[in-house]
């Protein structure tokens, strides 16, 4: 998306024109919806869309966060600082990194004069009202765009407008970067309820398979003429008015989600990893390392016994007084003042504010407004700023969210080695036995009409979907008698299995009975998808029913013999919870040793044909101390 900055239209202003945003007042019939029909004069267009040649308006909303507390001196999202600027200038620096030039910036409150004045003092940079928008696109040609961002949601590897613009490539359809997060084991779990408030249904959603919903929109790029006379306040309303006209629409997805900045501590997450991005780096412009992990820009003031703990962002202006401290991360904005014996901790002093002596923050955004309520806070004899716990980066939707997780296991470079051994094995073992796996598919052929394979999807390590290869065993219309027969089920859980199952062919039961149908499956493994030793490879419909199970179960790569297949001992009655204790075992005990005893186990009882103590194969340990535990069925 490169270009250069063009002259106006005829009759409109010099782009680098502000005098229209700076004389422009904000009366209530500007914030009411655009009327059609405005045939004001309007300033130029700002740069040229590298694909095609037709130009941009950039356009970024503008919103006040709560945790500012609503005061005017706090000014807004795009004041806030970030690094070493702020959210304003991160951004124009996306745009001109893109060929942009002039900025419009709408806010979706009510502003101040103050507000107008700070803003339109940046170069490039006019505010808007609806109004004056619709004026803008008015005056633009039917192959000009709107490329409107909304920093309300920053997606967490940065805006890349270059490789935004690529992804449409037909220009009637309007474009927008849809946040959608990245954690496969998330879930969102709904209970209905009948009249009389007993519960009748548990509903699971799992995010990457079958939530239906997507998440906030970053970005938005449509044509002016599709976005002429509608008034929005979100990207969100922009996509359903433009739904409601008959825009059609392409969503791509911004990958690894977005924090939300309206909220604190998603501020706070972001600041923190741009602060230590920063300063693990080369210096800024216009910066320096004034020690190890602390970065100070021009005319910074610090007294000698002032005590730093990087990484420490200070910028323009700021001051450190005599024996304060500040913790990192941790950004002083430009001409804020930390003053003495006060402590900063993992916050962020917004411009120009003061903390207090001898006062404590920690995980805050100190304002004004909050510098304002703590004295208030104080006089009154209210405790105030009490520790936070630890934010980190995440992903955000627009759900309430119930999550349940199972603890995080590390297994250090072993799954690494044991991924290596393991392709060499079956690719070998592949070579071995071709023969065997010839003279099979002859007879799968002969037996019954179909396919030699069978082809299944099931999720692998990280819910990542591949195709589970066997020798196929049943009729090719099994799959539609299953639903009939499933009053027949001799199993719990979501699992089936009947004593004699009609699907099955003459060839497919002594397949089956000898464990060879599954042979095919070191095709698998010699591609990875696949561990010679593992959880048993499963579909979603049976990886959704625990949380816990699924996240384990997911951790590692599912393999063709496990610890349930050859512990399990409860068959005929249905041993869906002996199922999740083994995988769960399995993940929490995994090592080459216990591997070694599960390939040996398999060996010895013809592929689990009777079952061997768990004890042996896990060690008395952690038989007593593990698994006797369990989970309940579900």
């Amino acid at each position: 998306m490169k270009g250069d900055a063009r002259h106006s239209r005829e009759g409109g202003n010099p782009a680098g024109s502000l005098r229209g945003a700076r004389n422009e007042r904000f009366s209530r019939a500007d914030w009411t919806p655009a009327c059609a029909g405005v045939t004001d004069a309007t300033t130029g267009f700002e740069f040229r869309h590298g694909l095609d040649g037709m130009d941009v308006v950039p356009l970024i909303l503008d919103s006040r966060p709560a945790f500012l507390g609503g005061d005017e001196e706090a000014g807004s999202l795009l004041t806030l600082p970030l690094g070493v600027g702020t959210v304003l200038s991160v951004l124009r620096e996306r745009i001109q990194e893109a060929g942009g030039r002039r900025i419009r910036v709408l806010p979706v409150f009510r502003p101040g004069e103050r507000y107008v004045e700070r803003l339109s003092r940046e170069a490039d940079v006019e505010v808007v009202t609806p109004r004056r928008l619709t004026t803008i696109l008015h005056t633009c040609e039917p192959s000009d765009d709107l490329l409107i961002l909304d920093p309300r949601y920053w997606p967490l590897n940065g805006y890349d407008l270059v490789d935004f613009f690529e992804q449409r490539d037909d220009r009637r359809w309007a474009l927008h970067a849809v946040a959608v997060g990245s954690d496969t084991e998330q879930a969102q779990e709904y209970i209905r309820c009948d009249a009389g408030g007993y519960v009748r249904c548990v509903r699971r959603y799992y995010q990457s398979v079958t939530w239906p919903k997507t998440g906030p929109i970053c970005a938005t790029l449509v044509p002016v003429s599709a976005a002429e006379d509608v008034a929005f306040s979100s990207l969100l309303e922009l996509r359903n008015l433009l739904a409601l006209r008959g825009m059609l629409s392409k969503d791509v997805r911004v990958a690894g989600g977005c924090v939300d900045l309206t909220e604190e501590r998603g501020f706070l997450a972001l600041q923190e990893d741009v602060v230590e991005s920063l300063c693990a780096g080369d210096p800024a412009p216009g910066h320096r390392f004034a020690s190890p992990g602390v970065l100070t820009g021009a005319d910074v003031r610090v007294h000698p016994s002032a005590r730093f703990v990087g990484p420490v962002i200070l910028q323009k202006g700021a001051q450190v007084e005599e024996g304060a401290m500040v913790v990192g991360p941790a950004l002083i904005s430009e001409s804020a003042r930390v003053r003495r014996g006060a402590m900063a901790a993992q916050a962020v002093l917004a411009p120009g504010v003061s903390l207090a002596a001898d006062a404590a923050i920690r995980h805050r955004v100190w304002t004004h407004a909050a510098s304002t309520a703590r004295q208030s806070a104080v006089s009154a004899g209210v405790a105030s700023d009490l520790p936070r716990p630890t934010t980190t980066l995440h992903p955000v939707g627009d759900w309430s969210t119930f999550r349940t997780q199972a603890p995080e296991h590390r297994l250090g470079a072993y799954p690494v080695f044991k991924l290596l051994i393991e392709v060499s094995i079956a690719a070998a073992s592949l070579l071995v036995m071709l023969p065997l796996l010839l003279a099979i598919a002859l007879l799968v052929k002969l037996d019954s009409r179909g396919p030699v394979f069978f082809l299944d999807k099931r999720e692998g390590k990280g819910g990542r979907l591949f195709r589970c290869i066997k020798f196929r065993t049943m009729r090719r219309d099994a799959h539609l008698m299953q639903r009939e027969l499933y009053a027949e089920n001799a199993v719990d859980g979501p699992q089936f299995k009947l004593p004699q199952d009609p699907r099955i062919t003459r060839v497919g039961r002594w397949l089956r009975s000898t464990n060879l149908d599954e042979l095919p499956q070191l095709i698998n493994v010699m591609l990875g998808e696949m561990s010679l030793v593992g959880p048993r490879p499963s579909p979603f419909r049976e990886n959704q029913i625990c949380i816990p199970w699924r996240r384990a179960r997911l951790s590692v790569r599912p393999g063709i013999t496990g610890l349930w297949q050859v512990c399990r001992h409860d068959r005929d009655e249905g041993d869906f919870h002996q199922w999740i204790a083994y995988d769960i075992a399995y993940v929490r005990h995994q090592s080459f040793m216990l591997d070694l005893r599960i390939l040996a186990a398999t060996i010895l009882t013809f592929g689990g044909k009777w079952s061997v103590s768990s004890a042996w194969i896990l060690g008395r340990g952690a038989q007593a101390g593990r698994l006797s535990v369990g989970l309940p069925a579900t």
